[in-house]
């Protein structure tokens, strides 16, 4: 049934298990104690942790899926240079099944017509503090992201959850194929907003501000983490508002993926497409603005003062 299926229904059914492989190693991590942490940012450009967990899991993702797919364009957001055991080569029957729905042109897809976007552990900020601050409710916000992007644009998505409640959920979605993992809230009577935790600058505060002006913003919440971010748009915020430059390709290929299959919106703060290509810029310097299906994008990106937006330029097509 695997092999019979097309190219990228079972790159989406291995990247299903695969993410879940990689949750179970992050959770090993966390267990026994060490993490192994170091400081990848550089010199003043603040803390940029990445621990064990991040390796090992980039690690199990690359060489998982190359193990099936040999040539196929892998962009991570770590160096998968600590090896591990685990390479995960099953695959969800689930996905399998949606095959009857996909389109001729998804079908149709080769190796060598997508990238694929990992962040092996989105969300290393609240790991290290849960460690430090002995708070393991923020290991709630940790996320495993493997995003697929064909034409330069998301087609498929996969965000697992390995601390939602006992045993973590994995939610993913396939162009045209709905969205599955989680029932996307059709409606919320507060338009609560989502943003940064750690990253929080004054672009940031100013957006919010003048959506609480307009009344696009009854609340707040600062979380942390992409995916986290847009699976609470998912299940009743309104919209994740990001008005930097600090956010990745990593972070939002698969989120946006998932949230647009649930009828919701990713841009960046000026309403413009985030680029998926080969070579493209990493940073997404126009900062990142997700909507749902229930409120309008457009009045988000009206009401995000023009200065702010001045500020964040459109993205390069180079890094």
């Amino acid at each position: 049934m695997f092999n019979k299926a097309s190219f990228l229904t079972r790159l989406v059914a291995s990247s299903v298990r695969v993410s879940e492989a990689a949750g179970g190693l992050i959770k090993n991590v966390m267990a026994g104690g060490d993490l192994k942490i170091i400081d990848k940012s550089e010199h003043g450009s603040g803390y940029d942790p990445q621990t064990e967990a991040d390796r090992r899991a980039q690690y199990c993702i690359v060489q998982s899926l190359q193990k099936h797919f040999k040539n196929i364009n892998i962009i991570g957001e770590e160096e998968d240079t600590t090896a591990c055991p685990e390479i995960e080569m099953g695959f969800s029957a689930d996905v399998l099944q949606m095959e009857r729905l996909m389109s001729t042109e998804l079908k149709n897809i080769q190796e060598n017509d997508v990238v694929v976007w990992v962040d092996p552990l989105d969300g290393t900020s609240e790991v290290a503090l849960a460690v430090k601050n002995k708070n393991m409710a923020l290991l709630e916000q940790v996320t495993v992201l493997i995003g697929i992007a064909y034409k330069g644009r998301p087609v498929a998505g996969i965000i697992h959850q390995p601390y939602h409640e006992k045993l973590g959920r994995t939610v993913w979605a396939i162009q045209g194929c709905g969205v599955h993992g989680v029932v996307p809230a059709t409606g919320n009577a507060q338009k609560i907003v989502v943003t940064t935790r750690s990253h929080l600058s004054e672009s940031v505060s100013n957006a919010l501000e003048a959506l609480k002006t307009r009344n696009l913003a009854d609340s707040v919440e600062k979380v942390g983490g992409a995916g986290f971010k847009v699976l609470k748009v998912l299940e009743g915020c309104a919209a994740y508002v990001f008005a930097s430059a600090g956010c990745k390709k990593w972070d939002t290929c698969a989120v946006e993926a998932v949230l647009t299959a649930a009828g919701g919106t990713l841009t960046d703060i000026s309403g413009r497409d985030i680029r998926y290509e080969p070579g493209v810029q990493l940073n997404n310097t126009g900062g990142v603005l997700a909507t749902a299906s229930w409120v309008k994008h457009k009045d988000y990106i009206d009401t995000i003062p023009q200065e702010i937006k001045n500020m964040l330029p459109e993205i390069s097509s180079k890094k």
